[in-house]
């Protein structure tokens, strides 16, 4: 019998029917994923956990929602867009870029400071699968720290500043919401040196702001999915 099992099962095993085998299988890939992070504390975030990319989503939600209750008129509204500020334009532009990502750290500190990173997934539910009597669904996840920069761009330095103001004060609003939402960190980083550009002979200024977010990633792995994953393998070798 020639298969990637032969990689992960021992030799006894593979003399058993191709059923006990893929149990066998399943039973040691979800063993290893939750005896690899048994001693990591538990925890997750309040809502329902949200990615890097999400989370620019719910930037735009809050700035959406901020200029509404300022009552800003449609043609002022800021474009939040992750391209350059756009020549043809002359509404102002907070444009977002990612400068750092890694794994989250457990120990005490600052935030990228620990020694002790979240390299492997940590077990956050584990369960019966629902959809499928006798099996097993395990949720599992990895925390990441983020730095991500914003940069107001407007045509003048007096408008870039005061829009960098603007963003830090809804940014610090809006963090509860960010919270419950499933985003378990934000944290003003800092602001970096001024900016200038030129696109298409019009000159655009800006003023980048930099934010810690925590992410956190979630995956569910049903065995039964393994399984089949396992026998399909199975057959193409």
């Amino acid at each position: 019998m020639t298969s990637i099992l032969e990689d992960l099962l021992k030799p006894e095993l593979l003399e058993q029917t191709p059923r006990i085998v893929v149990q066998q299988a399943t039973d040691l890939l979800l063993s290893r994923a939750v005896g690899s992070t048994a001693s990591v504390p538990r925890s997750k975030t309040l809502g329902k956990a949200k990615s890097l990319l999400e989370f620019h989503d719910l930037v735009r939600q809050a700035i959406n929602d901020y200029e509404i209750r300022a009552s800003v008129l449609p043609d002022l509204k800021i474009i939040f867009t992750e391209e350059e500020p756009d020549a043809k334009t002359e509404a102002e532009t907070i444009t977002f870029s990612l400068m750092r990502r890694e794994p989250s750290g457990f120990g005490q500190g600052a935030p990228f400071e620990s020694n002790v990173k979240n390299l492997r997934p940590i077990v956050r539910e584990m369960g019966t699968d629902p959809t499928n009597p006798g099996y097993r669904t395990v949720v599992l996840g990895y925390w990441h720290d983020n730095i991500v920069r914003y940069t107001c761009w407007a045509r003048t330095n007096k408008a870039a500043n005061a829009r960098a103001m603007w963003l830090e004060e809804m940014m610090e609003d809006y963090s509860w919401w960010f919270a419950l939402q499933g985003v378990s960190r934000v944290i003003y980083w800092g602001q970096g040196p001024d900016l200038s550009i030129t696109v298409d002979n019009n000159r655009w200024y800006g003023r980048p702001i930099d934010y810690y977010i925590k992410t956190e990633t979630l995956r569910t792995f049903s065995e039964k999915t393994l399984e089949e994953i396992l026998v399909r393998l199975e057959v193409e070798t």
